[in-house]
């Protein structure tokens, strides 16, 4: 089932030289922390002149998909697929 959300979070990124994309390792949400054991796929939105990276990823047998703004350096979880209907 699919939960959306847009909520911020707080989130350990890692950045490594010559990568596309910063490494989502972690995130706090409501006070838990998340570690995340997959990324699934990382893609670019536009809205106008704001760059987004949206990521589908997995924690403990969850699937969340995140988002940053790269202009702001905001992170938000936008929804949570639990698997169950």
């Amino acid at each position: 089932m699919l939960q959306t959300l847009s909520e911020p979070i707080d989130a350990l990124v890692i950045y490594r030289r010559g990568a596309p994309h910063p490494l989502l390792h972690a995130f706090r949400w409501k006070n838990r922390r998340y570690d995340v054991t997959a990324i699934h796929l990382v893609h670019e939105e536009h809205e106008g002149e704001t760059q987004y990276l949206c990521y589908s990823l997995d924690c403990s047998g969850e699937t969340f998909y995140v988002r940053l703004n790269t202009k702001r350096g905001l992170w938000t979880l936008e929804a949570i697929d639990t698997g169950s209907p």
